[in-house]
């Protein structure tokens, strides 16, 4: 799509936006995310694992200990009892095979006891998994002494004659051996040399028998002995697999909550960056603001004078100071936005009015770049921060007579369903897609602003996405490169005011207002700033009365004086005595409330915090003093913040003298400071 001349692209002109541009919503705040890369387990080679993974095993092995005691125990004593009568018809041999299952009972008992020894010794391990080894051939062995114990058993006792007593002695040897299934299934080499130990020998004594129910008998029990086997292998790597899984997954969890304390301490690494450089701009703001409001005036009184070759070379100076000021006032505004220090003061605001303002600020903007400033209005309300929204529609529309060189910038309100959408439109180079969020990123400039020799520092869309933030309005980017850019801002559509205000915004006047023969108190602890400030209001025709601090010298000059017509003083003198305190001594000395202006770094909210805070106690002490300090409810003295431009120090102080029409007609509760220019200090 092209463009000539002055002419805005069609889709501009018509408002829609379909199939011209890439449109991309912008969150109202930075979400940091990434894939999460795929966890492994650890560092441990293939021995080490396999270690643990047997560990785990053996763990689950033991712990099934005691109860396999028991049932050993029980075992034992049932063949005991079953099997100390069974011989009684021969006392000589019954006293031998009575004592041989004492033998045995007692081999049964202290094999029990050697399990429950070492099942106690693994449990005191600290670190099993290096002795896995270790544990698991000790666990072979006990399962070798249990089967022989068994096997045993049913070699010696098996008795042919005696039926019932065979069917106690089956009965016993398999519950135990089967019952000991999962005991020794969980090692496959535990279970080979268990289960063959103590169930083959009574295989072997039936088919010794040479008779047909026997080889029956003996066939059956094999076969149940050949299908456990089977399921007990297949049991055991069952298990296995569980405690491996099982092991894994506690690995994973492990380096999942690593992984988060990395991530939670390099967050918190990232606010605690985020507040000391916000704590640092909050308290370098005053130093840096002193040097830069004591420049200002210096290329004001310099230009003043300045003549013939010197013209252009302080012309330049005063741009390189207005540039300089302009980044440092950026830097801090970002600093306040990210610390939370500005709140927004919503009401219904009249776009019109919003309108009008910017319209007679970038006009001649634009017009001296050859540009068309267009804009199309509507009747409409909206709930916001004037001042912030102003700020934001600055800053849009500074961008885009900045990096356009030919066509225009459009500025435009549209009703969007309950909410209204404001948007600033551009012919110039356009953005691309992969740039659309990190142009919201501070000190970031596009590809195609790159070539333009009067960008800007990359900060302007940075605020404005934190003020669209702290309002909670939507904002939108719209682009396509080589044909221009659209920023879209909605904000919530507010219902028309039964009477509407009367209009507050007004830029500082241009013209210097004369303050002849006005009698002024200057209170500034720096030297420089009050040598330069007293010069630059003399330049006005003001007499002066400057002083580094409210102390006996300068008790002593106001008492030499009729009259007082203002106050200016910073906030901060170095002294226990601040510019609150001081003026508030001043009106009393005198016996009444003269208007006051505070230029100072410091915030207007801690400024008139502090302030009211000195009254409200003099008030408290003294109700008598009201008449000598208190001004009418609207007359709070101004907050200026340094560094001051030249015209509207000029016209602040000529509206706290009565010289000029104040900016605010309705005149209550207003505690704002003035809206700084973007024009280079008047000489």
């Amino acid at each position: 799509m092209t463009t000539d001349g002055n002419r805005l692209p069609a889709a501009a002109r018509s408002g829609n936006l379909a199939g011209v541009y890439d449109e991309r919503r912008l969150p109202y705040h930075s979400v940091m995310a990434g894939p999460l890369t795929r966890l492994g387990l650890g560092d441990e080679s293939p021995e080490q694992r396999q270690q643990r993974i047997t560990a785990g095993v053996m763990a689950s092995v033991y712990r099934q200990v005691p109860q396999s005691v028991l049932g050993s125990i029980f075992g034992g004593m049932a063949l005991v009892a079953a099997f100390w009568h069974a011989h009684e018809h021969g006392p000589d041999h019954g006293q031998l095979f009575q004592n041989q299952l004492l033998i045995w009972f007692i081999g049964m008992l202290l094999e029990s006891l050697l399990r429950l020894r070492v099942a106690h010794a693994f449990r005191l391990d600290t670190d099993p998994g290096k002795h896995a080894k270790v544990w698991a051939s000790r666990w072979v062995a006990i399962a070798v002494a249990a089967g022989l114990l068994w096997g045993m058993a049913g070699s010696i006792f098996f008795t042919p004659k005696e039926p019932l007593l065979q069917l106690v002695l089956l009965a016993v040897i398999l519950g135990v051996a089967f019952g000991s299934l999962t005991l020794y299934a969980g090692h496959r080499r535990a279970l080979f040399f268990f289960l063959p130990l103590a169930v083959l020998p009574l295989i072997v004594r039936m088919v010794e028998q040479h008779d047909a129910a026997y080889y029956s008998a003996a066939l059956v029990l094999f076969a149940v002995f050949s299908f456990t086997l089977f399921f007990g292998r297949n049991f055991g790597e069952t298990m296995s697999e569980a405690v491996k899984k099982n092991y894994e997954n506690e690995i994973l969890v492990e380096q999942l909550l690593t992984e988060k304390r990395v991530a939670d301490e390099a967050r918190r690494a990232a606010e605690n960056a985020i507040r000391s450089k916000t704590q640092f701009f909050a308290a370098a703001s005053h130093d840096l603001r002193q040097p830069l409001q004591a420049i200002g005036i210096y290329c004001s009184l310099l230009r003043k004078r300045a003549q013939g070759p010197l013209e252009p070379l302080t012309r330049n100076l005063s741009t390189a100071v207005e540039s300089l000021s302009k980044l440092v006032e950026e830097l801090l505004e970002i600093s306040r936005l990210d610390s939370g220090a500005v709140q927004a003061s919503k009401q219904v605001v009249d776009l019109n009015e919003v309108f009008a303002t910017l319209r007679q600020e970038f006009v001649p903007i634009a017009a001296a770049k050859g540009l068309r400033f267009r804009e199309r209005r509507a009747r409409l309300y909206v709930e916001t921060d004037p001042m912030l929204l102003q700020r934001i529609l600055r800053n849009l529309l500074s961008n885009a007579v900045r990096y356009t060189t030919q066509g225009g910038v459009l500025l435009a309100a549209r009703r969007r369903s309950g909410r209204v959408s404001i948007e600033v439109w551009d012919t110039g180079p356009g953005i691309r897609r992969d740039e659309f969020d990190r142009i919201f990123e501070e000190f970031y400039r596009g590809e195609s602003s790159k070539t333009e020799s009067t960008g800007g520092y990359g900060l302007g869309l940075s605020i404005v996405r934190r003020i669209c933030t702290v309002l909670g309005h939507s904002l939108f980017v719209t682009s396509r490169p080589g044909s221009g850019t659209v920023f879209r801002v909605e904000i919530p559509r507010a219902a028309r005011p039964a009477r509407p205000r009367v209009s507050a915004a007004a830029t500082a006047a241009h013209t210097l207002i004369p303050l002849t023969d006005q009698l002024i108190v200057v209170l500034e602890d720096n030297s420089e700033i009050l040598a330069s400030l007293t010069r630059l209001l003399a330049s006005w025709g003001a007499r002066v009365l400057p002083s580094p601090k409210f102390d006996s010298v300068l008790l002593q000059r106001l008492s030499n004086e009729s009259r007082i017509d203002l106050i200016v003083a910073d906030h901060n003198l170095g002294g226990p005595i601040n510019g609150a305190e001081a003026v508030f001594r001043i009106r009393e000395l005198i016996g009444s409330p003269v208007p006051v202006v505070i230029l100072t770094a410091v915030q207007a909210s801690e400024v008139l915090g502090e302030f009211n805070r000195s009254l409200q106690a003099r008030l408290n002490a003294d109700p008598s003093l009201a008449s000598n300090i208190l001004r009418g409810r609207g007359e709070e003295p101004v907050v200026l913040q340094k560094p001051a431009d030249a015209a509207l120090l000029n016209s602040t102080l000529a509206q706290a003298l009565g010289l000029a029409p104040s900016p605010d007609p309705d005149g209550a509760g207003r505690t704002s400071a003035p809206t700084q220019p973007t024009s280079q200090p008047t000489s």
